[in-house]
């Protein structure tokens, strides 16, 4: 730990020399780079300088030979004193000159001038030198006229080109036009620029305040770089162009003095120091985020070293635990751990969940492990097999190289309670012949494991069963409707040919005919109830709430069974005479539906004689506005036994005996009326005996309907007459569109429509149908007839185009589908495409004109 701890110190120190010398070798780069900038900036401002002594030269130049040209053209004027005099001249000259001013100043020193009163100016150096025949520039402080300080820009004048000075013309410009001949900036960065004389006293400057102050009394007064103001003086005074650097409170500036050259007069020009302050830090900035780098990277460093340290410290302290833990784990996944060794025969126990429960000692000989195991394993033949598997050379032949594992399972008896375990070798070292040397032996308890793979065997078979007894119900159910299906064909078809060979004797045709229709419906039946399965198997089968007369019910189930029980010698009785609310809420047609099964059962299973009866009875219902009616079917029939009645609503159930066999049906009326009455709230109650006959009660409980209606006799779908109705309506003149893809349906139903009396178009599709609509005049049909399922456009999308037609009578126009769709939610989509009703094929006479004749308000006919 000694030598870890100075290695880390060692590092650490090197690290630390390092950074100090990349610091410093920085810092020294960055202030070369500082001098280096000011030594750029110092030549930008001597270049500056120098440019502007040359402008403000010829600006001086040319502004001097502007006055000069201006004072011989009044030399050349005849009366030259008069002119020069005038107010009117000065003026004239002061708009076309460059000057701002313009005055005259005579012989006797009088300075005449346009905006101010006259002043004498004898005694200037600049009226001396002009009358003695001089031209120049003077700068003149707090001058006479405006008391202010100007620069006077003079020429003689004379009377005639070559005669007598009779004065001079003096001009100046103002202090703004020389302030603008001066300025300069530097990188977006005003620089102070100042005309001097040599005297040191600023005439023009950028900076107003200055104009007036002596330059090299202001140097001397700074005492902090009285050296500075000496070079300065001298500059002055020899004339000399010197540049130098000074300090202000934002960094280092650099100025420079230069002559301005034929005029003698000195210019300043700074460089300022902000400027230099930025582009020094331009210029440092990528060497002070490198230092910020190096800074970062340091500690990052030395955070890491120190980190690593302590995570090397703290994993050789905790390397001993985290091998505990690692075994404890692994005891934990594996419940016993033994450490067996093949070249010493030995074994080591690691772990085992509780005292006792490993091998007798800790540790031993690996024969003694082998034999102490064999006691524990409960069987003789698995004892044998333990002997011969587990012999340290059957265990080296079934781990060759390439296999690290075996397992296997056996039943043990560790602590009285048998368990299941699964055993575990793993090689983890072999020798150089790649033998097994180091095993690692392990058990676990998978008894749950071992329960539910009989519990999943016993759901196989169970499956399995469940399959072949599905299989076998489809087989019964496949012969069941062979033959129900069959006995109906068989009596069409040959009833078909009966009526062919009975050409001429219209009685046998005539009960022919009645056979077939009879034949007929039953198959149609079957049909039904098979769809009707169907829907409720898969959930579709849904109720269509509405109201119901309960009594209107009772009566027509007596029209409806009465003619079949006289016929069969069978007393009918019905009795609703007890209901207090006849009129209710729900389901007319599901309603119904269980009447029929349930009458239709104990009509076939009564023999004559016998009685069959309805009664319907009403009873007071915890729930306000609704009540528990109890529909009680009964018959003295065959009866049924008590061990079918627990069979009685399943699908396809019937009893086999001498007394059943020879009724036909599909045994699905009782299980569909179920499932009606149980989507209904509802319930049946079965009570039978053999001989004597059965009684089926429906008990519900229903919502009374509006009291208002209790006198009305609800129709059944979209408004027709009960199917019982002895009489159709007279259709004779009704004019009919039917569209029908189908030929012979076709044809059927033209034939029926002109035996109602009505006339029949036809088309083959919606489109044809369309077509054929907006061709018509207004009121050519009076009803259209629509089947669904039709190519090119069906019907339902045809009853919707009608809906939407532009002709007002299109859209008004009766619309009735014809289906072989039937189910409630075929109804409901045609009612949502606009149709006035919906009929389902095969197509009833009696309901179509039923049908035709509500719609079209049409009365009565004759019976058929």
């Amino acid at each position: 730990m000694g030598d870890e701890g100075r290695k880390y110190w060692l590092s650490v120190a090197a690290f630390a020399l390092v950074f100090v010398t990349v610091v410093v070798t920085l810092s020294v780069f960055m202030q070369q780079t500082s001098n280096r900038i000011v030594a750029q900036a110092n030549q930008y401002v001597s270049d500056a300088t120098a440019q502007t002594s040359v402008l403000v030269s010829a600006f001086m130049e040319n502004t001097q030979k502007d006055i000069e040209a201006i004072a011989s053209l009044a030399s050349e004027s005849e009366d030259v004193t008069d002119i020069v005099t005038s107010e009117t001249w000065l003026r004239s000259v002061e708009e076309v000159s460059p000057f701002d001013t313009i005055d005259f100043v005579d012989a006797e020193g009088v300075q005449h001038s346009v905006e101010h009163d006259s002043v004498n100016v004898a005694d200037r150096p600049y009226f001396k030198r002009a009358m003695a025949g001089q031209s120049g520039v003077e700068a003149v402080f707090n001058t006479r006229v405006t008391h202010e300080n100007l620069v006077y820009f003079f020429a003689p004048v004379r009377d005639g080109a070559n005669g007598p000075v009779v004065g001079l013309l003096l001009a100046h410009y103002s202090e703004n036009r020389l302030a603008e001949l001066l300025t300069n900036s530097f990188f977006g960065y005003e620089s102070q620029v100042m005309l001097c004389l040599p005297t040191g006293d600023v005439v023009a400057s950028t900076d107003a305040a200055w104009v007036g102050r002596n330059l090299l009394e202001e140097a001397a007064v700074d005492s902090s770089d009285s050296s500075g103001a000496r070079r300065l003086e001298r500059a002055f005074v020899h004339h000399e162009g010197i540049t130098f650097t000074y300090q202000t409170d934002q960094g280092p500036g650099s100025a420079c003095l230069r002559e301005v050259s034929g005029l003698g007069w000195m210019v300043l020009e700074t460089f300022p120091a902000a400027a230099t302050e930025q582009m020094i830090s331009e210029a440092n900035e990528g060497g002070w985020n490198t230092l910020f780098i190096i800074v970062v990277v340091f500690i990052l460093v030395i955070a890491g070293i120190i980190a690593y340290n302590n995570r090397r410290h703290r994993s050789l302290t905790r390397s001993m635990r985290d091998r505990e833990d690692v075994q404890r784990g692994v005891a934990k996944l594996t419940e016993r751990l033994v450490l067996i060794d093949l070249d010493e025969e030995r074994y080591l126990l690691m772990s085992a969940p509780a005292p006792g429960d490993g091998p007798d000692d800790a540790s031993g000989t690996y024969s003694q492990f082998v034999e102490r195991l064999q006691r524990r394993v409960l069987g003789d033949e698995a004892k044998e097999e333990v002997a011969k598997l587990f012999d340290k050379h059957r265990i080296i032949e079934l781990l060759p190289p390439g296999t690290d594992n075996v397992r296997f399972e056996y039943q043990m008896n560790r602590v009285g309670v048998p368990t299941w375990e699964d055993i575990n070798f793993i090689c983890v070292q072999r020798d150089t012949a790649g033998h097994p040397v180091r095993l690692v032996y392990t058990t676990q308890d998978v008894s749950v494991l071992k329960q539910r793979e009989k519990l999943l065997q016993n759901a196989m078979e169970d499956s399995y069963r469940a399959a072949v007894a599905a299989n076998h119900a489809k087989s019964d159910f496949l012969s069941r409707m062979s033959h129900d299906i069959r006995t109906p064909m068989n009596a069409i078809i040959g009833m078909t040919e009966l009526a062919r060979m009975s050409e001429g004797s219209w009685d046998k045709v005539d009960a022919c005919l009645a056979k077939i229709t009879l034949s007929s419906n039953h198959l149609l039946a079957l049909i039904n109830e098979v769809l009707d399965l169907s829907m409720i198997e898969n959930g579709r089968l849904e109720l269509t709430v509405g109201e119901v007369d309960l009594r209107a019910q009772a009566l027509e189930m007596e029209t409806i069974f009465s003619q079949r029980c006289e016929e069969r010698d069978i007393h009918f009785v019905v009795d609703a005479d007890q209901l207090a609310h006849p009129l209710v809420e729900g389901d007319e047609l599901r309603l119904q539906q269980v009447f029929m099964n349930m009458l239709g059962n104990a009509v076939k299973f009564t023999p004559a004689g016998g009685t069959v009866s309805l009664r319907i009875l009403e009873h007071p219902s915890r729930v306000e506005g609704a009540s528990d009616y109890e529909f009680v079917f009964s018959d003295t029939g065959c009866g049924m036994a008590p061990e079918f009645i627990e069979h009685v609503f399943e699908p396809f159930a019937r009893e086999h005996d001498s007394r059943t066999e020879p009724v036909e049906g599909t045994g699905l009326g009782l299980s569909i009326a179920l499932s009606v009455v149980s989507l209904m709230g509802g319930t049946i109650d079965v009570e039978s005996e053999p001989g004597k006959g059965t009684t089926f009660t429906v008990r519900v409980s229903l919502r009374h309907a509006q009291a208002g209606r209790a006198g009305e006799t609800p129709a059944s779908d979209g408004g027709r007459a009960p199917a019982s109705a002895s009489a159709v309506p007279d259709l004779a003149g009704a004019s009919v569109l039917l569209v029908e893809d189908n030929e012979l349906n076709s044809e059927i139903a033209v034939a029926l429509l002109e035996s109602l009396g009505a006339s029949a178009a036809t088309a083959a599709n919606g489109q044809e149908a369309l077509e054929a609509l907006e061709a018509s005049e207004p009121g050519r049909f009076d009803v259209v007839l629509m089947d669904i399922q039709m190519p090119v456009m069906n019907g339902l999308e045809a009853t919707r185009r009608i809906r939407q037609s532009e002709r007002e009578d299109l859209r008004t126009l009766p619309v009735v589908v014809l289906s072989a769709n039937a189910f409630t939610e075929d109804v409901q989509e045609s009612k949502r495409a606009g149709a006035d009703d919906h009929l389902s094929k095969p197509i009833s006479v009696r309901d179509l004109a039923a049908t035709l004749g509500g719609i079209l308000g049409r009365g009565r006919g004759p019976e058929c």
